[in-house]
């Protein structure tokens, strides 16, 4: 598993791509990517479900798994509660991300850096 973590639109996703496709020049599968994960952890605590059991499933079924998420732990912490809910669950996953991981990278201005 991978976790790519880095501000908003700092590219991401193409990294992604390009490790999905250094992959397949290695005659290995294409790894899935699951992008944005920020945005899911929203969406499954609006539904009232745990995000955590989603991320577990997730990463048991494909371990090989490649996600993404804008990191939100920057600037003032937000007067909502949802929003600080939010961003408080958003980092606690990709903690739990990062130690599964093989690998985990931040992106800045396009530029990946190996963290783990």
């Amino acid at each position: 598993m991978i976790l790519i973590t880095g501000g908003a639109y700092q590219g991401q996703s193409f990294f992604a791509g390009n490790l999905q496709e250094e992959a397949l020049r290695k005659g290995m599968c294409k790894p899935p990517v699951k992008e944005n994960i920020h945005l899911l952890v929203a969406a499954e605590i609006k539904a009232g479900r745990d995000p955590y059991l989603i991320f577990d499933q997730m990463t048991d079924e494909h371990p090989d798994m490649i996600f993404t998420a804008d990191e939100l732990g920057c600037g003032i912490v937000p007067a909502d509660a949802f929003d600080r809910e939010w961003r408080e669950t958003t980092g606690r996953i990709c903690c739990r991300l990062a130690q599964r991981a093989e690998a985990v990278y931040r992106m800045t201005c396009g530029i990946a850096v190996r963290i783990k």
